[in-house]
């Protein structure tokens, strides 16, 4: 017997699911993953992953450069390790890329290492970026809604509701 139904369709994933495999996809790049196999981890083609990475790389805030520095430090540092194991283990041809990540290791360093003063606009962007991730985990969603509650019970503003709103906030439920 012959199963003639149509394949199902895949669902379409939320916004939280596509925050998610945004997560991962960034994850498996810092890993050193190729496009290709995230893609077929994620079940997409390299096409469409390369898109979600284009993407979310447009919208980013740029970051300066001693803190561009050091993410890029954190990056190269599997593919050092991985070097650094293949010549241990006796391979001559992966002399040259440890060069090359000794080279980067080199040019980051110098740029992570440049004296940072932590003054009032160092301050200023610290409560920026603070008040980004509040705004985006809706900690003032939740406080407003925990006020509008007390005062529709008519209790007394800053109690237990509020309380709670801001355990929740602190965790990082909306």
């Amino acid at each position: 017997m012959v199963d003639e139904r149509a394949p199902a369709l895949a669902r379409r994933l939320t916004a939280h699911g596509r925050v998610l495999r945004r997560g991962r996809i960034f994850a498996r790049l810092r890993e050193g993953w190729a496009y290709d196999e995230i893609a077929a981890q994620e079940r997409l083609t390299a096409e469409r992953v390369r898109q979600i990475v284009r993407k979310a790389l447009a919208r980013r805030i740029i970051d300066e450069g001693a803190e561009h520095a050091k993410l890029q430090l954190a990056r190269l540092q599997p593919a050092m390790r991985l070097a650094g194991e293949a010549i241990a283990e006796g391979d001559v041809t992966a002399i040259a890329p440890l060069m090359k990540v000794l080279d980067r290791l080199d040019r980051y360093q110098r740029a992570a290492k440049a004296v940072q003063v932590y003054d009032d606009e160092a301050r200023r962007k610290l409560m920026d970026k603070i008040n980004r991730v509040a705004a985006n985990l809706g900690v003032d969603e939740a406080k407003a809604a925990a006020k509008a509650a007390e005062a529709a019970e008519g209790a007394p503003p800053g109690g237990e509701a509020a309380a709670l709103a801001d355990a929740r906030a602190d965790a990082g439920e909306a």
